[in-house]
């Protein structure tokens, strides 16, 4: 089990706070690129899947407005086994590969690029402001 945090940068949070269809579509982005690493790095197949509980947290440590997110992810896939007498009910779980720094880094980025590029989608922000938001501010 690995706990996943995600904070956006403060210009966007105003948006979580007042829009919703925000907060529901930056965690979907952030599920989505968990799960698709995890099954990437257990080797699984296309149908595996991955189990998590998810907080939106929607104030900080000082109990300041801070719309962040915290996710309980299983640390593997779900895939169904094949080889079980044709029973869909049986799975197996595949463990996934060692958490390296490039791998946090690549998926840090991923769900960065995918969230600014929902807020531009969306007219939350202008497109060009996509590559002002850096990590962190």
């Amino acid at each position: 089990m690995r706990q996943w945090v995600l904070s956006v940068p403060k210009r966007l949070r105003w948006y979580l706070e007042r829009e919703p269809q925000a907060v529901s579509a930056v965690l979907h982005i952030l599920l989505r690129v968990i799960e698709a690493h995890l099954r990437r790095s257990s080797d699984a197949s296309a149908q595996a899947r991955f189990g998590a509980v998810s907080l939106i947290h929607r104030f900080g440590a000082s109990l300041n407005r801070h719309v962040h997110y915290h996710c309980c992810v299983i640390d593997g896939v779900f895939e169904p086994d094949e080889e079980a007498d044709d029973v869909p009910q049986s799975v197996r779980f595949r463990p996934a590969a060692e958490l390296t720094p490039q791998a946090l880094a690549a998926i840090a980025e991923q769900v960065r690029v995918r969230v600014l590029r929902w807020f531009a989608r969306s007219g939350l922000i202008e497109p060009a402001d996509r590559a002002g938001c850096s990590p962190g501010g």
